[in-house]
């Protein structure tokens, strides 16, 4: 009795996994979901929603995932509901397709050949064994591969096109089960951050979304240099790249450097995919002439924004503030000087030659040449460890799609059956798609077939 309930229980399961009515539901459920992930904005902390949508809306956000919903175990448990129903109703009708493409019945009774879409039927005064060199003969020519016999005193004639299109649905099925695992791989297993760095400055670490982790990367990447590209007489950026070189124990990796990383161009290295994300102003490098006061040769030097240059008496000079126009005079800058006895002083560097840099206790006089902006570029860093299987997930969907809508299955069939007036032709032929379009083929084959002898149609 157990035995008999357990196997009912079991029938009924499999018939809800493979019932349509499951997979509208679960299709269903999963584009609302998706909605709600679009409309409500993820990754923020529980605060930021509860000062939105009050203390009642941000613990239904917390109960249910809400903020970070596509990571959710509800969410993935409808995409892992969904996969079930696809695969059981593949594996369902699998079988009985397999059949069909690679186990035909080549001669089956004449009452169902008369019940194919396409079917005629004629005498013809020759005997089977007279008809049958013809008929093969333009069955070779139509179809290629041929399969003949003799069966209960009927000869018969079989051949299919295409047989492989009827698998191109279950290609489909599997191709979308591959790309979610490929995305429950990358779900589960991968991760997205963002570094931020200034021109001629490494990185060794990054942040995830969540801004409050850091990882290491496991080597340094350099930004050599950021531009921007413009549109012509606007500020609007056309393009924004960064020049970037992997660096392995402080050298450069051969083959990676200076590589060019564009929005939708990234760089690959270590499973780590450098997107292009954004782009901000670090600061300024400031070509400055120096010119000693206790005599001596004129020199320049290159400043950068947060850095400390040395000049030939030990004194460093670091960018205390910059402003781009001074008193309409154009730009100045105010330095900090760091003596080698360990003294200090400040001087002022001015574009304008109609300004004096510096005061009585300066040693230098400084005087503005050019400047330049420096920027920092900011790269979103993710690692998807299902990425390939969603490409190999989207090239079966592509070949599954062609095979299921562009091509059909055909059948023919023909019999020959002597009887006291001759030879009975019973043709027959089936599409499972592009039927229209297949029955004038049948007909005008048909009309071959008959070689001018008089049909009976049915």
């Amino acid at each position: 009795m157990n035995s008999e309930y357990f196997a009912r229980m079991r029938a009924s399961l499999t018939r809800g996994l493979r019932s349509l009515k499951l997979t509208l539901i679960s299709l269903f459920l999963l584009a609302g979901s998706s909605v709600i992930g679009t409309i409500l904005p993820q990754g923020l902390p529980l605060s930021e929603y509860e000062r939105r949508l009050g203390p009642f809306g941000a613990r239904i956000i917390g109960i249910l995932q809400l903020s970070d919903m596509y990571h959710a175990w509800w969410f993935l448990g409808l995409l892992g509901l969904f996969a079930l129903n696809l695969a059981a109703c593949s594996l369902h009708r699998l079988p009985g397709v397999w059949r069909q493409v690679l186990h035909p019945d080549p001669a089956p009774g004449e009452r169902w050949l008369q019940g194919r879409p396409c079917h005629c039927r004629w005498r013809d005064a020759r005997a089977p064994e007279a008809l049958l060199p013809e008929f093969s003969n333009i069955f070779t020519q139509r179809f290629g591969k041929v399969r003949h016999g003799e069966v209960r005193g009927v000869v018969w004639l079989f051949a299919q096109k295409q047989g492989w299109s009827r698998f191109g649905a279950y290609i489909t099925h599997g191709a979308i089960l591959v790309i979610l695992l490929g995305g429950m791989m990358g779900s589960l297993g991968g991760f997205r951050g963002y570094v931020t760095i200034a021109e001629g400055q490494i990185a060794d670490r990054f942040y995830l979304d969540d801004g409050r982790q850091s990882r290491p990367l496991g080597f340094g990447v350099r930004c050599d240099r950021f531009a921007i590209e413009r549109y012509e007489n606007s500020d609007r950026p056309r393009e924004y790249r960064s020049l970037l070189t992997i660096l392995e124990n402080g050298r450069a990796v051969p083959g990676l450097t200076q590589v060019p990383v564009r929005v939708n161009h990234p760089l690959r290295y270590r499973g780590l995919n450098f997107y292009q994300s954004g782009y901000g102003l670090d600061g300024y490098l400031l070509h400055l002439s120096v010119s000693p006061r206790a005599g001596g040769g004129r020199f320049e030097i290159d400043v950068p924004s947060g850095q400390k240059v040395g000049l030939p008496d030990g004194t460093s000079v670091t960018i205390a503030g910059y402003v781009t126009d001074f008193d309409g005079q154009g730009p100045a800058a105010g330095l900090d000087l760091h003596y080698p006895d360990g003294g200090h002083g400040r001087a002022m560097a001015f574009q304008s030659e109609h300004l004096r840099a510096g005061d009585g206790d300066v040693p230098y006089d400084f005087r503005i040449l050019s400047v330049a902006q420096r920027w920092y570029t900011g790269l979103q860093v993710n690692r998807d460890p299902g990425v390939m299987l969603v490409w190999v997930g989207c090239l079966l969907l592509v070949a599954g799609t062609l095979a299921a809508f562009y091509f059909s299955h055909q059948r023919w069939w023909l019999q020959l059956r002597q009887d006291q007036n001759g030879t009975l032709v019973v043709f027959s032929a089936q599409s499972h798609r592009h039927t229209e379009s297949f029955a004038r083929r049948f007909d005008a084959l048909c009309r071959e077939l008959q070689s001018g002898s008089s049909p009976e149609r049915s």
